[in-house]
């Protein structure tokens, strides 16, 4: 078997058009990137730990933190307009992926995302017979849409239900993503062939977009260390 079979894949840009040098920024004294490189170190199944930049300042940091950045990603995969499948199969198909057999993908601005999360993802994974994990939180709130006829609400069964009665609905969270090498590369989806779920925690859940999120984890992160959630 290869002795890098579960790879995490940390892909962190060096532009952003919401919070300047995001991916670097500081939380809880340190740089957002360690928090995820950290918790991918403290995960018994991650074999390597791999980011893809185009920034030798955020190269230069992750290497400090314990990462390995084996190349700099090239400009056409660092825009605004970039997805992040493109930057999968660029990782991929790099000489240094040989012998990746599956890809943890672990983005940078999920920094409460815990080793506990990240292990219980894989055997979860692991567990199942899938071919690609997402990462979710369970929200139990009614969701409402916009129609010609007026405003409506989704998925309603004609009980009105309280909220934590409600059948919970599960939304992306951004923070784990599983894939079988393969199997994208064959298809270039994320969530090819069966995606299974992994539940985090909804306080656990914050994807750091605008400065509200990153003064959110801020605060959050002392909180639940003070609660016992191991980063």
């Amino acid at each position: 078997m290869s002795d890098r079979t579960y790879v995490a894949l940390i892909p962190a840009r060096g532009g952003s058009k919401g919070i300047e040098n995001k991916n670097i920024v500081e939380v809880a004294e340190k740089p957002l990137i360690a928090h995820s490189i950290e918790a991918a170190q403290q995960s018994d199944t991650i074999d390597d730990i791999v980011v893809s930049t185009d920034s030798q300042e955020i190269a230069d940091i992750a290497v400090e933190w314990g990462a390995s950045v084996p190349y700099l990603r090239p400009d056409k995969l660092a825009t605004d307009e970039a997805p992040t499948e493109p930057v999968i199969r660029h990782a991929l198909e790099h000489e240094s992926a040989d012998e990746w057999t599956h890809v943890v993908l672990l983005q940078p601005t999920s920094p409460l995302r815990t080793g506990d999360d990240i292990e219980n993802a894989i055997n979860t994974f692991k567990q199942s017979n899938g071919t690609s994990l997402v990462s979710v939180f369970e929200d139990h709130s009614y969701r409402w849409e916009e129609t010609p006829n007026g405003a409506i609400r989704k998925n309603y069964q004609g009980d009105r239900k309280r909220r934590q009665d409600k059948s919970p609905e599960y939304v992306e969270n951004g923070s784990i993503y599983i894939i079988e090498g393969s199997e994208f590369l064959d298809t270039g989806n994320l969530q090819a062939g069966k995606t299974v779920l992994y539940t985090m925690p909804q306080k656990r859940s914050v994807d750091v977009d605008t400065h509200f999120d990153l003064w959110l984890v801020r605060k959050l992160i002392h909180r639940l260390d003070d609660q016992g959630d191991t980063r």
